[in-house]
């Protein structure tokens, strides 16, 4: 058997954001998403499970990037587009300096299902 690779980001791996008409780019050096929900499991009377309520579903997602030119500024709440996921809401957006003025940035949003 072969061994596992870690996964590669192929080809193009530019991000674009912008605000106010004002459009800059960086690269993206890893990005995580995922579905979730709210689950609730009903049991009968012996105290088995019969049957789950799946609910609240929803999109998460991360990415870290490397950012060209001006920091883009993100606010709790922001909507923005990540990996397919339209008007995700940021819940929190990290900026991390290192040596020779490399800039990365790291958000995490929420797509909920019902905004």
């Amino acid at each position: 058997m072969a061994a596992p690779t870690n996964p590669v980001i192929r080809g193009d791996n530019t991000v674009i954001w912008g605000s106010n008409g004002v459009f800059n780019t960086g690269y993206i050096k890893s990005a995580k998403k995922s579905n979730t929900s709210d689950k609730v499991e009903v049991q009968d009377n012996t105290g088995y499970v019969v049957t789950t309520i799946y609910f609240n579903h929803k999109g998460e997602c991360e990415f870290t990037m490397v950012v060209r030119g001006a920091i883009p500024e993100f606010n709790s709440g922001d909507l923005i587009t990540v990996a397919g996921l339209v008007n995700c809401q940021v819940d929190n957006a990290d900026v991390n300096w290192a040596q020779a003025g490399v800039v990365e940035m790291s958000i995490k949003a929420t797509k909920y299902a019902k905004i």
